[in-house]
Order: structure tokens, then sequence, then C-alpha cells
């Protein structure tokens, strides 16, 4: 990165001058470039974390507004019962891609930055990666999966659940699967757990399977997690389920929820 190249250069300036003018002797110059080189770092970090939570709230403004928009017009339908699905889920996709488009118009200014802040340009690929997966433009997920920071569980089975559909070996599903589980914190790995039992079970790997849950409920506290620990261990596997996960299991587009019938109310208006 430029910044990075910067930084260093100043630094050996600083200790190249102090050592000729003779300011100090040589060691103490190494030590005032690597100050230098420190104090640069921490600047260039400061600056780079007042940027990015100026636009991360931005973001976040952004995405509640619609979102509580979005939940607005769902409650209404509700009360209205209203039958044609398939408009409600156009005009619904119709709000979330404006709300890509508004975000993605404030991310857009920073591309500049790339070659200045390190790693700026795998952040702005995972952010982006967020609103291709939401859109199912997979081309475009394909192209931002190897650039972008999986760090948080959700991104990690979405990386799964692309390699799933792609047909990936069960070996390569289980080495990202151990990769994302191996150090993580307590209470963080449910839904990783979750997807991978999943896969397994479908492709009859029902013995894994009952072993990722039980090694699950070591690292996490998940009322669906135990209870298709336990539909394995009684040999209900047709009952084993992830929709207690509720929308993060749903949005890896692995399996869509079941629709529940609508009750008709009749309100007598016919007989008035």
């Amino acid at each position: 990165m430029i910044s990075e190249l910067l930084i260093v250069l100043v630094a050996l300036a600083v200790g190249g001058a102090l050592t000729a003018t003779g300011v100090s002797p040589w060691y103490w110059s190494i030590v005032w470039a690597l100050l230098t080189f420190v104090a640069g770092q921490a600047a260039l970090a400061w600056a780079l974390r007042r940027r990015m939570g100026g636009v991360t709230a931005r973001i976040q403004a952004v995405m509640g507004r619609a979102q509580a928009g979005m939940q607005a017009k769902v409650n209404r339908w509700r009360t209205r019962q209203m039958s044609d699905a398939k408009t409600a889920e156009a005009e619904l996709a119709k709000d979330r891609d404006a709300m890509i488009a508004e975000v993605q118009a404030i991310l857009r200014p920073l591309e500049r930055y790339r070659l200045w802040i390190p790693l700026l340009g795998r952040q702005l690929a995972t952010m982006e990666l967020q609103f291709a997966w939401q859109r199912k433009d997979w081309k475009r997920v394909d192209a931002l999966l190897p650039r972008a920071l999986l760090m948080e569980p959700l991104l990690v089975c979405m990386k799964l659940a692309r390699m799933w559909q792609l047909e990936a070996p069960t070996e390569a599903l289980r080495k990202v699967f151990r990769k994302a589980t191996r150090r993580a914190r307590y209470g963080t790995t449910a839904l990783v757990y979750a997807t991978f039992s999943w896969m397994l079970l479908r492709r009859g790997l029902v013995d894994e399977a009952f072993k990722v849950l039980v090694e699950a409920d070591t690292k996490n506290e998940h009322a669906t997690l135990k209870a298709n620990r336990d539909h394995l261990a009684n040999n209900r596997v047709r009952q084993f389920s992830n929709a207690g996960f509720g929308e993060e299991w749903y949005a890896l587009w692995l399996e869509t929820p079941k629709a529940r019938p609508q009750r008709i109310r009749d309100n007598g208006r016919y007989f008035r």
C-alpha cells in the first residue's frame, strides 16, 4: 500500500538524517526511526477508524430506515391479509435493491483510497459481498469471496453455502468449517455448526453430523443445536431442522421457509 510505503520511507529518512547530521549515534537513530514508523502506523489506524466509523454509521442509518419501512409494509399486509405473495415479494425486493443502491453510493467514493489504506479493499469487498448475496448475484459473489474478510459467522456460512451450491467436496467444506471454529469465542459459532451439520446430513454422514452437534454444544448455548443433536441421537433424522435460526438460516438460500396457510377471517360483511 502507498501509505505503508510512505511511512517506511519517512521512518528511514528520519533515521538517516539524524545519523548524517550527527544529532544522534546510529543506534539511537534506529530507535527514532522505529518510533516514527510506529507513530505513523498509529496515525494511519486512527484516521482509518475515524473515516470508516462515519461511513459505517451512515450505512447503518440507511439500512435501519429501509428495514423499518419494509417491516412496516409487512405488518400492514398481515393486518389486511394480503394474499398476493408474489406482488409482496417483488415490492420488498424493489425496496431492498433501492437500499443496496443507496449504500453502494456511500461506499463508492472510498474506492479511491484503496491504494492508500491497508485492507480497505478487503473491507469494501466484504460489505459488497453481503449485498451481492442478497441479490443472488452469484457471479459477483464468486469474484468477491476470495477478497472478503470472513470474520463474521454469517460470512463464513455464506462461503460454505456457495461451496455447497457449487457441489464442493465434503473435505473442502470440512476445511472451511474447522478453520472457522478452531479458535472462535464461545457462543459465536452456532450458525456455522448448524450449517455444516445440515450439509453432512444431506450427504448421508449422519454419524459425523451428530459428532459435530455434540461438539457444538460445548461451544454454544442454542436450543436448535440441542434439539437437532437429540433428534439424531434418537434416530429422528427427518425432524432435524435449522428453522430455529430464523432469517439468519434462510438468508443462506439453502432452504426456504415453509409457507403457513393463512386463516381467512369472515367479518360478516356479505350479510349486512
